[in-house]
């Protein structure tokens, strides 16, 4: 048994399926950004082509589930993929079906209508929560049905946002004090410091404009990954910045020297949690530690007003980041190989080819 599912393509279908997305989001009790329609929106404009679409599962005509897609060919150890991923961004912290894990039926309907489609060679679920439903479902559903494997993993550091800000901060190392009071220091001899945070952002206005000629001056600008040079980000982060400015999920810290922006860091916070979506800091002031800087105030403030209880700091074991985590979340990059001689020479490729390769290597040196 499986449910019927009708696949939305056009751009009217895929802006409708808004309200049932929202009801299926509160049902099941999704309580981040990320799970919303206005997050979807986003990450349709940024996506890289225009292949995108939305699964919707139906139950006698009832929709009870959503699965957003987007597919693309690329490069995979020199060889042509046609991948059919859940859709992203690269600022997405981490993503799941609607509803979040959904249950065995559901990821039952989704194999069974992948099955009969001939379009893509992997699927690609990524960033998964490692204790998601989901991975657990997908992983006992395809047990001696179709190939697939855990890709990857990332790690994200967070700050629980627990006790006073007295308390948190007497608990670091003197040599951390040190550095910070330092960092202040050298600032201070450059000129005034100001740290701002705005919970409002026009996409027409000013104030995004000095947020994206920062990001252009930050060491990300010449890798191509700073919303001023990344494709498609000026507008992600346009129309992101309307509508969490709406929804009052906005967050966006600013440190200033003499008026010039010289560090940032982009939030959406909800339900308690506050998400760093990037961070940048001006690569001319590097040796002032700006960033730092800024890092100190925010998790200051977040002390101080006490509304939110954890503070996500973004994927990657950064040194800054680690300074002050109380831990980590663990995401998963999950692919599942459509049958067939191809798909099956690209698992091959990847689980015994390149780690035999590495072995080897590893043995020569």
């Amino acid at each position: 048994m499986s449910w019927r599912v009708r696949r939305l393509t056009t751009a009217p279908e895929l802006q409708a399926v808004a309200s049932v997305w929202s009801e299926l989001a509160e049902q099941h009790g999704h309580a981040t950004p990320f799970a919303t329609h206005d997050w979807f929106e986003c990450c349709r404009i940024a996506a890289a082509t225009p292949n995108v679409e939305v699964l919707q599962l139906e139950d006698a005509g009832v929709p009870v589930g959503l699965i957003p897609l987007h597919r693309r060919t690329t490069k995979l150890r020199g060889f042509p993929v046609r991948y059919l991923s859940l859709l992203d961004c690269p600022d997405s912290p981490f993503g799941d079906l609607i509803p979040a894990g959904g249950d065995r039926l559901l990821v039952a309907t989704l194999l069974d209508h992948l099955a009969t489609r001939s379009d893509w060679d992997i699927l690609e679920l990524g960033r998964l929560p490692i204790e998601s439903t989901t991975l657990k479902l997908f992983e006992g559903e395809l047990e001696g049905r179709l190939r697939c494997r855990r890709a990857g993993s990332e790690k994200s550091p967070y700050l629980a946002i627990d006790g006073t800000w007295q308390d948190f901060y007497g608990s670091r190392s003197q040599r951390f004090k040190k550095t910070i009071r330092n960092i202040q220091n050298r600032l201070a001899r450059l000129g005034t410091i100001t740290v701002e945070e705005h919970r409002t952002l026009d996409p027409q206005g000013r104030l995004l404009e000095e947020l994206i000629d920062l990001t252009g001056r930050s060491w990300k600008a010449d890798r191509g990954v700073a919303i001023a040079t990344m494709p498609r980000m000026r507008e992600f982060f346009s129309e992101l910045s309307r509508r969490a400015s709406q929804h009052g999920w906005l967050s966006l810290w600013l440190l200033r020297l003499d008026g010039r922006p010289i560090a940032m860091e982009y939030q959406l916070r909800a339900n308690g949690v506050a998400y760093a979506l990037r961070a940048d800091y001006d690569l001319d002031y590097a040796a002032a530690s700006p960033g730092s800087s800024l890092n100190f105030e925010v998790a200051r403030a977040l002390f101080a007003r006490g509304d939110v209880r954890e503070y996500h700091m973004g994927p990657g074991l950064n040194e800054y980041k680690m300074r002050w985590a109380s831990g980590t979340h663990e995401t998963v990059r999950f692919h599942v190989h459509r049958s067939g001689l191809y798909p099956a020479l690209l698992h091959l490729l990847e689980t015994r080819v390149v780690p035999t390769a590495r072995r080897l290597r590893e043995r020569l040196r």
